[in-house]
């Protein structure tokens, strides 16, 4: 009788415990969806200083250094045009707002933003990681990483692992320069290096047919590639750095509209059209 209460009993305790942990995890469930409830309420009214300021003034000030064609350029009456220009214009569009361009040089441009100067920095900007604690960066609208041009008719080089027993032009000095080293030390592709004073002769190299290819930044790729015929570049990117719309830390809601926008123009193929627009 003992064994059989006994087992009873235990039974009894297992259950209740059971229940205890039921009970306790449906709780935190709960108290967790009405967390996320909450936030989501105060996350939709809390639109934050920057866009208010936006809305308010029907205005979104824009800081670029307008030296850097074809992203930003400004004319002598003072006009602004270049690939980053009209992506600013399109983001006002949306808003229903319109966009009022600074000219500020380069070094100075996280400096007038975070002294209020402007909304959001949109200047052929650069990730910077170290910067992430200072600013919030959008998602990467364009990769001015390096490409790897040939000409239009070479069929045997399909990816780096082509370039063996080849050789290969780069600008002396530069990003190119570091990777075509390390395709050849590091990843042993056993390759040659030419050198040119600018990252354009090295391309007009690869298309005169004294070189087999050439390294470079995708916007110097795209321009020569959509010049005078007879070259392209392969597809995947060699290195990546991704251009990105800073904003100050305060910018969440402005964040989440930039990059709600972003997605969108990359679906509906504006960022596309815009970069046959600037790089043709």
């Amino acid at each position: 009788m003992r064994s059989g209460e006994g087992a009873t009993r235990g039974r009894e305790h297992l259950h209740l415990h059971r229940q205890r942990w039921f009970w306790l995890v449906a709780a935190i469930g709960c108290w967790l969806l009405a967390l996320r409830w909450i936030y989501a309420t105060w996350y939709r009214g809390h639109t934050g200083p920057t866009w208010e300021r936006i809305q308010r003034s029907g205005v979104v000030r824009v800081c670029m250094d307008a030296t850097y064609p074809p992203f930003e350029l400004q004319d002598a009456a003072g006009g602004f045009s270049g690939y980053d220009v009209d992506l600013a214009e399109e983001l006002a569009a949306r808003w229903g707002v319109d966009p009022e361009f600074i000219n500020v040089h380069f070094d100075g441009l996280y400096d007038a933003l975070l002294a209020g100067k402007c909304d959001l920095l949109l200047s052929a900007l650069p990730y910077d990681e170290t910067l992430t604690e200072d600013v919030l960066f959008s998602p990467s609208y364009f990769n001015a990483g390096l490409l790897l041009a040939i000409r239009e008719d070479e069929r045997r080089i399909r990816n780096t692992n082509g370039l063996a027993g080849r050789n290969v032009g780069v600008e002396l000095g530069t990003g190119a320069h570091l990777e075509a080293r390390r395709l050849r030390e590091q990843a042993r592709i056993p390759l040659e290096i030419v050198t040119f004073p600018s990252a354009r002769e090295a391309l007009e190299a690869v298309r005169a047919g004294d070189i087999d290819a050439a390294i470079a930044e995708s916007v110097a790729v795209y321009r020569f590639v959509h010049g005078p015929g007879g070259m392209r570049h392969l597809r995947k990117f060699l290195t990546d750095e991704q251009y990105v719309i800073a904003m100050n830390p305060h910018s969440g809601y402005t964040w989440n509209m930039i990059t709600d926008e972003l997605v969108r123009m990359q679906k509906e193929g504006f960022l596309e059209a815009l970069g046959a627009k600037w790089f043709q």
